[in-house]
């Protein structure tokens, strides 16, 4: 097992750079990063204009509080990370072409598992309604990261 010297406690950021370095070498591992064309959505501004609320600052980006499968719930958040959050909800990569620059606190209840008798909309009506924002069905750029080589078994130590 690979340990840091030291016995040295290391965030996902300063680990990431080592695991890679041991990964290169003991497997020969080789990648690249590309950025693809694919379906998805693009969140943009409906045809009346956004409704989002500007935050009412102080605090810091706050997502996961108030999250659940049928509420997306948020403050000072901004365009570009909703578009993030939506692409598991949506199934699809979605990303911000609203243009929007600020930050905003974010509430849209949905329909998440599209029951007939629901009260609630779908995610697609209800980010209209609530918002003024639409997923517009496009082709997004996606990063992929793609295994040039990789070698089936360790080198020894």
């Amino acid at each position: 097992m690979a340990k840091p010297e030291g016995g040295i406690k290391l965030t996902r950021e300063q680990l990431r750079p080592l695991l890679q370095d041991l990964l290169a070498q003991r497997f020969h591992l080789a990648v690249h990063r590309e950025t693809r064309l694919v379906s998805g959505y693009a969140l943009v501004v409906a045809k009346l204009g956004a409704k989002l609320q500007p935050t009412k600052g102080g605090v810091a980006p706050n997502w996961r509080d108030n999250f659940s499968p049928s509420n997306l719930k948020g403050r000072n958040l901004t365009t570009a990370f909703l578009a993030q959050q939506l692409t598991p909800v949506a199934g699809l990569p979605c990303v911000d072409r609203t243009n929007l620059t600020g930050n905003y606190d974010i509430s849209v209840e949905y329909n998440a598992d599209l029951e007939h008798d629901s009260p609630l909309p779908s995610l697609f009506t209800a980010l209209q309604e609530s918002l003024g924002l639409k997923l517009e069905s496009q082709r997004v750029p996606v990063d992929f990261l793609v295994i040039d080589h990789i070698d089936r078994a360790p080198t020894e130590n």
